[in-house]
Formats: C-alpha cells, sequence, structure tokens
C-alpha cells in the first residue's frame, strides 16, 4: 500500500517544505535516533546541574559559607523557576518548534553552569553565593526547555509501536543524571576545596553534550504515523487548550499522579544524603544508595517502555506501580533494598504518564499536555521538599518529613484506580489506516 510504514530511511530533512503538499507515506529516519541521543545526554547534564551540591551539603555549605536550608534552594530555585519556564517551553515548541527549544535549553545550561563555576573567583562570600546562585537560576530557566522535549519529539518522529520507548529514554536520562550526580561528585568533591572541581566537571560536561543540539533537525521529511501528520493537527490555541485539560478529569488524575510521585522521587533525590546523615551513613554510601534508587528505576522504566509499546496497557501497568514511598529508620542494607524498590516502580511510572497523558487529551499538542505533567511534579517537589525541610528536628533527623511523604503518596494509590481514558490518539491511528 502507498502509505505503507517505512523504515530506517537513512536521509532526514532540514528544510521548510510543507507536508500539507507531500502525499501520505509515513516513515522513520535513522536520525531521529541522533536526536534522542542528544536529548537524553542533554537530560543527564541537566540534572548533574540540578544536582551540583545536593550530594555533597556538608563541603558545599562550608564553600559557599551557607546553611542547609540555603543548600536546598539550589534544587528548590528549579522547581520555583518551573511556574514560568515550563509554560514558556511549551510555547516555544509549539510556535518555534522542537529544535529551537533544545538549542535554548541547552545554551541557557551551559551558560548558567560557566556562572556558577565563576562564583569560586569570587573572595567575598556573599557575593559566591549570590554569583553560584544566579547560575542555578540561569540553569533552572533551561531545564524545562530540555525536560520538557520528550514526548513531542517521541510523536515528530517516531511512529506508534516506538513513542513509548522514545518517550522512556527521554525521561530515565534524566535520572541518570541524578544517578551519576550522586555517584560522581562524592568521589570528586571531598572537601570544601575541592568544590570547583565539581563545578568545573559539570559546566565541562553541559558544554559539550550542548553542542550537538545545534545539529538535530528541525523536524522529518515525511510524518511517522498519521498522528503526526500536519493535515491531522487540530487547531486548538494554547490558551484552548488549557481549558479543555482544566476540565478532562481522567488527565487531571494523570497529572496529580505523575506530579506527586514524580515531586516524591525529586525530594528524596535532593535530600537523600542529609536523610541519611544522622544515622552514620556517609556522602560516599549515601550515593550508593541514590544510585541504587535510580539505577533500580531505569531498570523498570525500560522493561515498562517495551511493554507498553508492545501491548498498548498503560492503564493496567500504572494501576499496579503506583507504590507506597516510606523509609524507616533502618540499617543500611534495608535501606539499599528499600531504595530499589522504590526507584523501580516510581521510575517506572515515567513513560506510562507521560503517554497516557497524550493518549486522554489528544488531540490537543502533546507539548502542552506533557510539560503540565513536569510543571506539577516541579511544583509539588518543591512544596514537598520545603515541608520535610520545615519538619527536620534539631538533630537534623528527618523522620516526621518521611512520615508526611507517606501519608501524602498514599491517597495516590486510590486516585489511579479510577482512571478509566481510552487511548484516544491510538484510536485515531487505528481508525485512520484505511484511509491511506
Amino acid at each position: 500500500m502507498e502509505s505503507q510504514h517505512r523504515l530506517d530511511d537513512t536521509k532526514s530533512w532540514d528544510g521548510d517544505e510543507d507536508l500539507e503538499e507531500m502525499s501520505f507515506i509515513f516513515k522513520t529516519y535513522k536520525i531521529r535516533f541522533f536526536g534522542l541521543t542528544v536529548i537524553a545526554l542533554s537530560n543527564i547534564v541537566s540534572s548533574m546541574n540540578w544536582l551540583s551540591v545536593a550530594p555533597v551539603p556538608d563541603s558545599s555549605k562550608e564553600f559557599l559559607g551557607i546553611s542547609l536550608t540555603e543548600i536546598n534552594w539550589f534544587s528548590n530555585v528549579f522547581m520555583l523557576v518551573y511556574l514560568f519556564a515550563g509554560p514558556l517551553s511549551s510555547w516555544s515548541y509549539d510556535r518555534f518548534g522542537i529544535k529551537l527549544g533544545l538549542v535554548i535549553g541547552a545554551v541557557l545550561q551551559a551558560l548558567g553552569a560557566w556562572l556558577r563555576y565563576f562564583s569560586v573567583f569570587v573572595n567575598d562570600p556573599t557575593g559566591r553565593f549570590a554569583l553560584a546562585m544566579i547560575g542555578q537560576v540561569v540553569c533552572a530557566i533551561g531545564q524545562p526547555f530540555i525536560l520538557n522535549i520528550c514526548t513531542p519529539y517521541a510523536a515528530l518522529w517516531f511512529s506508534a509501536d516506538g513513542r513509548g520507548t522514545a518517550t522512556m529514554v527521554g525521561g530515565i536520562a534524566n535520572s541518570i543524571g541524578m544517578a551519576v550526580a550522586s555517584l560522581i561528585l562524592p568521589a570528586i568533591v571531598t572537601s570544601a576545596d575541592t568544590v570547583p572541581t565539581g563545578f568545573l566537571v559539570i559546566a565541562c560536561a553541559t558544554t559539550a553534550c550542548a553542542i550537538p543540539a545545534f545539529f538535530v533537525p528541525k523536524k522529518p521529511k515525511s510524518p511517522p504515523s498519521y498522528s503526526a501528520s500536519s493535515k491531522n493537527k487540530f487547531a486548538i490555541s494554547f490558551g484552548q487548550s488549557l481549558r479543555e485539560l482544566a476540565s478532562n478529569w481522567n488527565y487531571l488524575i494523570i497529572m496529580v499522579s505523575f506530579g506527586v510521585l514524580c515531586g516524591l522521587a525529586s525530594a528524596f533525590t535532593s535530600i537523600l544524603t542529609q536523610i541519611v546523615a544522622p544515622y552514620g551513613i556517609s556522602a560516599d554510601d549515601a550515593g550508593f544508595l541514590g544510585a541504587a534508587f535510580i539505577i533500580a528505576g531505569l531498570v523498570g522504566a525500560i522493561i515498562t517502555g517495551i511493554f507498553i509499546d508492545k501491548t498498548g496497557r498503560h492503564k493496567l501497568v500504572m494501576k499496579i506501580y503506583v507504590p507506597i514511598d516510606v523509609i524507616k529508620e533502618l540499617g543500611y542494607d534495608a535501606m539499599m533494598a528499600i531504595c530499589v524498590l522504590l526507584g523501580f516502580f516510581t521510575f517506572s511510572l515515567l513513560p506510562v504518564c507521560l503517554e497516557l497523558s497524550v493518549e486522554s487529551s489528544y488531540p490537543i499538542s502533546e507539548s502542552i499536555s506533557s510539560s503540565l505533567l513536569w510543571m506539577c511534579s516541579q511544583v509539588l517537589g518543591l512544596i514537598i521538599l520545603s515541608v520535610m525541610d520545615a519538619l527536620r528536628d534539631a538533630q537534623n533527623k528527618y523522620t516526621n518529613g518521611l512520615i508526611f511523604v507517606t501519608c501524602v503518596a498514599f491517597p495516590i494509590t486510590i486516585l489511579t484506580t479510577i482512571y478509566n481514558s481510552p487511548n484516544k490518539r491510538l484510536e485515531f491511528e487505528e481508525r485512520n489506516k484505511g484511509s491511506n
């Protein structure tokens, strides 16, 4: 059939031809994997910028001359800035295309990383902290342009049987960056004097990953699926999209579930070293706990991403995987086991929720529906982290904070059971197969 799916065409397209003038020949291009790799690398260094001081709080607070609460704000600012930078990135994708959004994010991340490093040359402690925080803010502005791109990129370049895996790769790359930061920074930053080395390593890595973003193609010559074709993009404005999403209760279930669980994961990762420090666990060992939490999540996300691509059973996975987050004052081995379990089930939900956000809200743009999920997770992560910090007792223990997050997570297990939206995008493609 003329419109049959053609795979692995080695050519791509960077021009401005109009898809409306083309016949319905759906193709995927090998160059799509280059763009996906660049997005994955950008997400890795984005997480490293976010956690630039979190895995080594004691050395960092000594170098910058600040308190633990101010150290936590290096993570908090990423979540706070998302309130305006997240919607801005979605608007940018729709108005100018996802390539420009990727370049903007990569450049801002590199600029912010170098500003943070340049703070080491400021002798005044207040000025040093101020410049380091300015660099962190610039990185935070760039993060949504990188984080939000995974789902719209998958929809633009990948066919229906590959979108879940592509979204999974982009999503878990952010988690890989967390693992890298948790393992590498404690090894590099062993004292206050070595904090500049950590800043320099992150700045160099961020710059190296930013350069390839300029060479990612703008869009494929032919769409990969019927839903990706410009002939079938409905004219829904940004404002109308927001109004429709606000009244779509299935989408709201996904947004709240994703927001709470990812917010908890972000807060947990940001202060893990502080959580376990009162029990005699070193920064290095805390790094291994964080890595176990994230690596187990990566394994779960990979398995889950492939499963939903092959079966389309998004709803089943979500209802089974939603975990109860709880950490108690246990030994190191028990903590390791808990981190593995939490990581596996929490991060496995990334590709599921991101894909369901699109399926339940189609034909609203993927760049809007998925970015609102990330924005919700950032806002709730900021709230959770702030509350946990406020609940820290005089011995710097987070026992009350961990009870709080358990109470927050538990209702989500009930909420997800009432989700019942059809997979609208997949059904739309299935209905229109015979019309090509």
